[in-house]
């Protein structure tokens, strides 16, 4: 993947300096590019299967309409939309998408309470650019058969990605997931399409204050349960069980009020996106895990390392949810 190449097939202008390297992704590298006309994050991808069209549209579509309201974020390349959203082939398959470099550096989670009120009250802009989600397009938080999660289950502990004790922690997130799916199927179905990933590694502080990045993982989310995930994330909450703090929790659901933002369910239906989400993720990391996306060893083990963080992170959910459904009510 070739980041001059992208950067001329983007219309960047010429570039001024060799393209750094930002992030060494085998599949989806992240590159700074110096041009006449600024600097660029340019992001490279190869799509992994023919729904990656529709997803990215579907994210497209929500940070063009961030873009034109205001959000703080970095400013796309272009907001024309095309089949992919705002990203552009560029050859063999690739494409690729830039968007101005913004210098900062990153917050660490627990961040602090304004921090939190500023990302409440994003959510609930990010909710009044009310663009649909289409229910056709694979990426949702949709359920596997049980033939397959069996499957990629006996293929995890065969190859050492997971142990028996992992295995069985994922099976009941599975069937946890799948029945707050179910027992929320018409708000399931209405839907906006919402950022998705709002932790403090897509936020930066720069000289004109807070920024957000990556829209990549945008998709269908109801944006209550987007809140909730914002505000736990933010709070502490992550892939390697930390406890959250219940301080900042608030301050992000006081953002989202003032703002305008609509409060939903406040008992343990409010975490189904967050629950099922973390579900998803760990399919994913799965499959990258045993090789089913291809990579190198080592990219491949990384993911099992991350994989077996979420099963943490899952089982640590299950038992908090109860409690954490109280700090909502507040």
């Amino acid at each position: 993947m070739n980041p001059a190449q992208a950067a001329e097939r983007l219309g960047l202008g010429q570039l001024l300096d060799a393209p750094l390297l930002l992030k060494d992704d085998e599949q989806s590298p992240v590159w700074k590019a110096v041009t006449d006309s600024g600097s660029w994050v340019v992001k490279i991808a190869q799509p992994w299967g023919d729904f990656w069209l529709a997803m990215a549209a579907q994210a497209g579509a929500l940070e063009a309409a961030a873009w034109e309201i205001g959000v703080a974020m970095p400013e796309p390349r272009s907001t024309t939309l095309g089949e992919a959203g705002l990203w552009r082939p560029i050859g063999d398959g690739a494409y690729a998408r830039a968007v101005r470099f913004v210098e900062g550096a990153h917050p660490i989670a627990p961040t602090s309470e304004p921090l939190g009120a500023w990302a409440g009250g994003l959510v609930a802009d990010l909710a009044r650019c009310a663009v649909p989600a289409d229910p056709t397009v694979d990426g949702d938080y949709r359920s596997n058969s049980p033939e397959e999660w069996e499957e990629w289950f006996a293929q995890a502990e065969r190859l050492a990605v997971l142990s028996a004790e992992h295995v069985r922690i994922l099976k009941l997130s599975v069937e946890q997931a799948e029945a707050m799916v179910e027992d929320q199927q018409e708000l399931w179905r209405s839907k906006l399409v919402m950022h998705r990933d709002i932790r403090h590694q897509n936020v930066l502080t720069g000289s004109d204050g807070l920024v957000l990045l990556d829209f990549d993982a945008a998709g269908a989310q109801d944006p209550w349960w987007e809140l909730v995930f914002t505000a736990f994330g933010l709070a502490g909450f992550g892939r390697r069980s930390e406890v959250p703090e219940r301080r900042i929790v608030e301050a992000c659901l006081s953002g989202y009020v003032a703002a305008g933002g609509a409060v939903g369910a406040v008992d343990e239906s409010a975490f189904t996106g967050m629950f099922t989400g973390r579900v998803g993720t760990a399919a994913w990391q799965l499959w990258m895990a045993c090789g089913h996306r291809g990579g190198s060893p080592e990219y491949q083990a990384g993911f099992a390392r991350t994989l077996r963080e979420s099963v943490g992170a899952m089982a640590v959910m299950l038992k908090a949810m109860p409690t954490w459904a109280t700090w909502l009510k507040a």
